[in-house]
C-alpha cells in the first residue's frame, strides 16, 4: 500500500457514515395507545393478567413495555418499563400544578398566587358538558383520572387574537371550542382574567398547550461573513495542498502525507461547515440533517488527531526512529477509524431530550453545551496529546550539545518542527477563540455559536497555514526557489519573438 493512499483513506472515511441509511430503520413496535394516554404502572400488582393502578383495573391488552418517554414533545430513549392505557378506560384531566397554585406563564413554573387576589378555584369540581349537551358541575375524581404535571417545559394558552377562548371540557375527556378540538398535550391552570364589562378580575380555567422553543434560522451579515472567512481559509488550504503535492521531497515523506491528509480534512470540513451555515435546516431532509453534520464533525476531529500524529512523528524523528509503511498505517488507520466511530456515535446520540444533530438546527444547538462535549472536548484531548510530545521534543533538543554543523536530516527535522509548531500554535489560538466566543454567547443568551471574532479567526487560520507550513518550511522554500530559477532561465534563454 503506497503512501498517497492516506489521502484516499481520509476521503473514503466519510462514505462509511452513509452506510446506516442503506440499512433502513427497524419498524417500531405497535403500542395500544398514544404515550400521552398512558401511565407508568411498573410495580403495580396484577390479577389474571390484568394490572391495578390507582384503583383502576387495566386489562393486559392495554399494557405494553415502552422503551422511551416523551419530553417536551421529543421521543427520548429510556429504560424499558410498563405503561398502561389508563385514559382509554377512564377519561383523563390534566392539571399543571397542585391545588392552590397557578402556572406562571413568564417564569414557566408553578407559583402560589399573591394574597392581593382571591384564591384560585379548587380542582375537585369542574363544569363538564354532558353527551346530551347540558352543562353540569361534576366531581372530577368520580368520572375522570386526574394527573398533575406539565407535559412540556414551556406551556402557553391558545388565544384568538389577544382574547382568551372559553374551552369546554366534555364528558369523554376532550376539550373543544366551536368544533375545534384541543391537543391532548395540555394541562389546566386557573388564569386571572380582566372582565371589561365589570372592570373586575376573575379566575378562569384555561388549558395550556405545549410550546416547544424553536431555534429560528437566521442568514444575516454575520453568517455571510463567517462563510466568506471559511472560503478564504479553504483557498489557503488548497494552496498548501497543491504546493505539498508538487514538492517531490514532501510528496513521498510521511510528514508530507500527513500534512496533505490534514489539509484535505480541513478543506472538506470547512466546506461542509459553510454549507450548514448558509442553508436553512427546514429545507434539508432528516437524513441530510444528520449525515452532513456528522461528516463535518468527523473531518474536523480527524484533522486535530492528524496533528497529534505529526507531533508524535517529529518526536520519534529526533530519537532516530525511522518510520516504515507498516508503522505509518498501524498508527494512521486507527486514528481515522476513531474519528469515524466518534462522529457515528454523536450522530445518533441525544443531549438532554434532543438529538445532537437533526433538531431545530443541523449543527450543534447553541442553547446547550453539546458542542463543548462532542467537538471541543475531543479537540482539547488532541491538543493535550500534541502538547505532551512537544514538551518531550523540547526536552530532548535542550539536552543535545550545540554543534556548528548538523547533519542535513537533523536540520530538516528541526525546521519541520519549528514550522509545524508555529502553525499548531496559531491553530490552538483560533480554536481557543471559538471556545471563548461560544461561552460568551451562551452566557449572554445569544443563540449563535460564533461572532465576528470567530469569523476573522477562520480567515486568519488559512493565512497562518500559508505562513507557517509554506513560508517557514525550508524544503518548500527551496522547492519554490528552484521553480523560480527555472522560470528565470527559460525567460533568459528563449526570446519573446519565438512565441
Amino acid at each position: 500500500m503506497s503512501l498517497p493512499m492516506a489521502q484516499y483513506l481520509v476521503l473514503f472515511a466519510g462514505a462509511a457514515l452513509l452506510l446506516p441509511t442503506a440499512w433502513g430503520y427497524q419498524e417500531e413496535m405497535r403500542y395500544p395507545c398514544a404515550f400521552i394516554d398512558t401511565a407508568n404502572i411498573t410495580g403495580s400488582f396484577g390479577t389474571d393478567g390484568s394490572y391495578v393502578h390507582n384503583w383502576t383495573v387495566i386489562p393486559r391488552n392495554l399494557v405494553a413495555a415502552y422503551d422511551f418517554v416523551i419530553e417536551n414533545g421529543i421521543r427520548v430513549p429510556a429504560a424499558k418499563h410498563l405503561r398502561g392505557c389508563v385514559c382509554k378506560l377512564k377519561p383523563c384531566v390534566r392539571f399543571c400544578c397542585p391545588e392552590g397554585e397557578i402556572y406562571d406563564l413568564e417564569r414557566r413554573q408553578c407559583l402560589t398566587p399573591s394574597i392581593d387576589h382571591q384564591p384560585p378555584p379548587g380542582q375537585t369540581h369542574f363544569e363538564v358538558q354532558m353527551l346530551n349537551g347540558s352543562l353540569k358541575e361534576l366531581e372530577l375524581r368520580s368520572r375522570f383520572s386526574i394527573y398533575v404535571d406539565t407535559p412540556c417545559g414551556h406551556m402557553k394558552p391558545v388565544t384568538k387574537g389577544s382574547e382568551y377562548v372559553h374551552w369546554t371540557l366534555h364528558e369523554n375527556g376532550t376539550i373543544a371550542h366551536r368544533g375545534h378540538i384541543f391537543s391532548k398535550h395540555y394541562c389546566y391552570t386557573p388564569l386571572l382574567l380582566h372582565n371589561a364589562s365589570s372592570s373586575s378580575f376573575s379566575w378562569d380555567w384555561q388549558p395550556l398547550v405545549c410550546a416547544p422553543e424553536k431555534l429560528h434560522f437566521v442568514l444575516g451579515v454575520r453568517e455571510w461573513t463567517y462563510a466568506i472567512c471559511l472560503l478564504i481559509s479553504i483557498i489557503s488550504m488548497v494552496i498548501v495542498l497543491v504546493v505539498y503535492l508538487m514538492c517531490s521531497e514532501m510528496r513521498n515523506s510521511f510528514y508530507g502525507v500527513a500534512i496533505k491528509a490534514y489539509t484535505i480534512c480541513l478543506i472538506i470540513g470547512y466546506a461542509l461547515l459553510g454549507y450548514l451555515t448558509l442553508h436553512n435546516p427546514a429545507t434539508l431532509s432528516k437524513a441530510a440533517c444528520r449525515i452532513i453534520p456528522s461528516l463535518t464533525l468527523m473531518y474536523l476531529v480527524l484533522s486535530f488527531y492528524i496533528l497529534s500524529f505529526v507531533s508524535f512523528k517529529l518526536y520519534l524523528s529526533f530519537h532516530g526512529v525511522v518510520f516504515t509503511k507498516l508503522m505509518f498505517w498501524l498508527i494512521f488507520t486507527p486514528i481515522v477509524l476513531i474519528a469515524i466511530g466518534w462522529s457515528f456515535f454523536v450522530g445518533f446520540s441525544h443531549y438532554g431530550s434532543r438529538l445532537v444533530f437533526g433538531g431545530d438546527t443541523c449543527w450543534f444547538d447553541p442553547r446547550n453545551w453539546s458542542i463543548m462535549v462532542y467537538l471541543f472536548a475531543p479537540v482539547f484531548v488532541a491538543c493535550a496529546i500534541s502538547g505532551f510530545f512537544y514538551i518531550l521534543s523540547l526536552i530532548y533538543i535542550s539536552e543535545q550539545p550545540e554543534i556548528e554543523t548538523e547533519k542535513s536530516f537533523e536540520s530538516i527535522e528541526k525546521n519541520r518542527f519549528k514550522s509545524f509548531w508555529k502553525y499548531f500554535g496559531y491553530t490552538a489560538l483560533v480554536w481557543l477563540v471559538c471556545v471563548c466566543s461560544f461561552a460568551f454567547n451562551y452566557y449572554r443568551g445569544e443563540r449563535s455559536l460564533h461572532n465576528y471574532a470567530v469569523c476573522f479567526c477562520m480567515a486568519f487560520h488559512g493565512f497562518a497555514a500559508l505562513y507557517a507550513l509554506i513560508g517557514k518550511n525550508q524544503q518548500i522554500q527551496n522547492f519554490l526557489r528552484r521553480i523560480d530559477n527555472d522560470e528565470d532561465t527559460c525567460e533568459n534563454s528563449v526570446p519573446l519573438s519565438s512565441f
